[in-house]
């Protein structure tokens, strides 16, 4: 019997030396015939390019005390080594008046005109400061994160002693967080805290942070306390701006975190473990969230090119008191519930083509997470008990993706009996959440950010699909929950001049009247009007007694465009 040959598939050295056909096996015939050994010549490694070198890599570029990340630019990689050399300027603390009117000019079409006014005259008393950063380490920091509170303290404490001497890039930060901490407090609380209104403190801290950014000439910086100040601001600003100015000013944060690198993973390198892989990383995904929600109430698409979002991973699940600006390594991170755990998305959930296999998914996961983390959580803590609804507000919202007949075109589409019991159970599971927020008194300090997130898209889902619920009593309980979201959100109307609240509107009137239209086909007891329901007719002038359907389904233009009037 024959040894079995191995076949090497190229010819060996002596056969491409003797430009002789190779067998191609090992050792080949020629090679066992003249006795020698049979080798080959080793393939090139660089041959051909990696999967990491078909990737665009990009290169810290440092210039004085800015420090920017390039991304596929032979201009500015070429020029690295020559910027290194610069001789970095000093830090300002205060700007030339001369500097101020040349930052105040590339400033002045974001922030509109501005008038030069001392620091002297914006810092309020070390009492009052220290009661608004106390303010945001309760009400904003567990949520949002974008700053280490251990490490910031110490410096606001240290500023609170000479607030005037403080270098300019902080002096952003903490008005700021004074702005912040102002939109996060009641009328009330601000009178008793600050002995003034909620008003005069927000247009004066408002004003303060825009011409700290100024000074510093933000536009231009790469300085992190710099970006956390504006991410800050644009937090406090989705209570004050137009949805659509938020979403451009969110893509400038964007791409002020892009041109330092934030979505880079390989950005971080040569930075210190604390610096690097928790404040930057807590900020970029910040921005993403930010960004995200500012297009979906703009009507902006929600989905960014892989290129935008980058490659920097999640922040790690570690308390802020376990870091320290001085650690050479990060800890491991937890295993268990920590405070970063309201902020950390979860895990991604394969997509799939099929709605079943999608749906396990979400269920594993949702066992995953409650058995890792929730499951031990004590409820009785408002942040915890936050958490614990907000994760169920979360994989509800997962499930629904899956059936979604909001476009206009596919509401007429036939949902079976199954898929309306799944759409109601989890469209109620989310808005419990944002009732949960607004009627449990402990979590009223929050309100100021869950306000900012409410889920417009499963409520549309929900009184799209309300009039084709079989149970009366499911409908009853689910008309309920609609009534409460609008007594929590006022906002809503009357009188609201918000495109998105007034078509909301159109369609909740639109859905109880097919309500009362069906109970009458069948000649059942008309239901009384829900409180919603008399201030949306009311606002859109259709006289409480009428109920046809023409007058519901005609209210489609908002107070921008006219006044809808009943007319028939």
């Amino acid at each position: 019997m024959t040894d079995i040959k191995t076949t090497r598939g190229h010819s060996c050295t002596a056969c491409q030396h003797r430009k002789i056909r190779c067998n191609g096996q090992s050792s080949c015939a020629y090679c066992i015939k003249i006795g020698r050994d049979c080798s080959r010549r080793r393939r090139s490694t660089q041959s051909r390019p990696t999967a990491a070198q078909g990737r665009r890599e990009g290169q810290v570029v440092e210039s004085g005390n800015q420090r920017r990340y390039v991304e596929d630019n032979k201009l500015w990689t070429s020029l690295s080594g020559e910027l290194e050399d610069t001789t970095p300027p000093p830090k300002d603390r205060r700007p030339s008046p001369a500097k101020r009117m040349h930052h105040s000019a590339q400033t002045n079409f974001i922030f509109g005109p501005q008038q030069w006014q001392s620091p002297d005259t914006l810092h309020p008393f070390a009492v009052q400061s220290f009661k608004l950063f106390q303010a945001f380490l309760t009400n904003l920091h567990p949520l949002t994160k974008i700053v280490h509170g251990p490490s910031v303290q110490e410096e606001v404490l240290g500023a609170l002693a000479d607030p005037y001497a403080m270098e300019a890039d902080l002096e952003c930060l903490i008005f700021s967080i004074h702005l912040i901490a102002v939109v996060s407090l009641s009328d009330k609380e601000c009178r008793a805290l600050l002995d003034e209104s909620k008003e005069e403190h927000l247009a004066r801290y408002r004003y303060a942070t825009e011409a700290a950014l100024s000074r510093v000439d933000f536009l231009r910086s790469t300085d992190l306390k710099v970006l956390q100040a504006f991410t800050l601001y644009l937090l406090a600003l989705r209570h004050v701006a137009d949805n659509d100015v938020l979403w451009l000013l969110t893509g400038l944060a964007t791409r002020m975190a892009q041109r330092m690198g934030l979505h880079r993973e390989s950005s971080l390198q040569h930075l210190s473990p604390f610096d690097a892989r928790k404040c930057r990383r807590r900020v970029w995904w910040q921005i993403i969230i930010l960004d995200g929600r500012a297009a979906q109430v703009s009507g902006a698409s929600m989905n960014p090119a892989a290129h935008l979002v980058g490659d920097t991973k999640q922040p790690a699940n570690i308390n802020d008191g376990d870091l320290v600006p001085s650690m050479s390594a990060l800890p491991a991170a937890s295993a268990s519930a920590t405070d970063m755990q309201k902020l950390l998305p979860s895990s991604p959930v394969p997509p799939s083509q099929d709605p079943e296999r999608f749906l396990k998914s979400v269920d594993g996961l949702e066992k995953k997470v409650h058995s890792r983390y929730l499951r031990n959580m004590d409820t009785e803590m408002p942040l915890n008990s936050l958490a614990v609804s907000l994760a169920r507000s979360a994989f509800a919202q997962l499930r629904l993706s899956v059936c979604r007949p909001t476009r206009q075109r596919d509401r007429n589409a036939e949902l079976s009996q199954p898929q309306l019991d799944m759409i109601q159970r989890n469209s109620l599971e989310v808005i419990r959440y944002d009732v949960l927020a607004h009627t449990t008194k402990a979590l009223r300090n929050f309100l100021w950010h869950i306000s900012s997130f409410f889920p417009y898209e499963t409520i549309v889902l929900l009184l799209t699909c309300l009039p084709r619920m079989v149970s009366s009593d499911d409908a009853e309980r689910a008309w309920d929950v609609v009534n409460e979201v609008y007594e929590h959100h006022p906002m809503f109307t009357p009188e609201s001049r918000d495109s998105s609240h007034w078509a909301l509107g159109n369609l909740t009137l639109k859905s109880w009247g097919r309500r009362v239209s069906d109970a009458r086909a069948v000649g059942s007891e008309i239901p009384q009007d829900l409180p919603c329901i008399r201030t949306l007719r009311s606002q859109r002038g259709v006289p409480d007694e009428e109920y046809r359907d023409e007058v519901v389904v005609e209210v489609a233009d908002s107070p921008s465009k006219k006044t809808c009037t009943s007319g028939h």
